[in-house]
């Protein structure tokens, strides 16, 4: 299996797949905290962790192999960022349509070596293998919460009254 081209059309599919899920969240509701049961997150919210994420976390995670510097968690402080950001949703989804986009582009530069060579970072030793499939699970873990925003929203909401 060629990691570089599954991981290609994965990290394509599921970033459109994410996109696509935050926009299925109504435009008044993508700001506003949801109903208890869909999380604290607003749809909003769950774009930008994803976009900080993969801009400061993931997409460095991957230079590394390509000799890059090691991206540092303790050096992260993602809630001050989205207090201080405070960006679009349009933006947030711009923002992260274009890192997903810059990861997808790397892929081809890493021989069949550098998929099994472990580094030490902060999830201790893993290989590219392992930072790429985080990123995928990532994803799909996010996508998931922001489904059940926009398809729960109503049901949850009825509960409460």
């Amino acid at each position: 299996m060629n990691l570089s081209h599954w991981f290609h059309d994965q990290l394509q599919a599921s970033g459109e797949g994410f996109i696509w899920s935050a926009l299925q969240v109504p435009g008044p509701r993508r700001l506003i905290t949801p109903p208890d049961g869909l999380g604290e997150w607003t749809a909003a919210r769950h774009v930008f962790h994803m976009l900080f994420y993969e801009r400061n976390l993931a997409l460095p995670g991957m230079r590394l192999w390509l000799g890059g510097p090691y991206p540092s968690l303790a050096d992260l402080d993602e809630d001050g960022a989205w207090e201080r950001e405070k960006a679009g949703f349009d933006s947030l989804i711009d923002g992260f349509r274009q890192v997903r986009t810059e990861q997808i582009v790397l892929l081809p530069r890493f021989d069949d070596a550098a998929w099994d060579t472990p580094y030490q970072t902060d999830w201790g030793s893993v290989t590219l293998t392992w930072v790429v499939s985080k990123t995928y699970q990532h994803t799909a873990e996010h996508t998931n919460d922001i489904l059940k925003i926009a398809l729960f929203w109503d049901a949850f909401e009825a509960r409460q009254k």
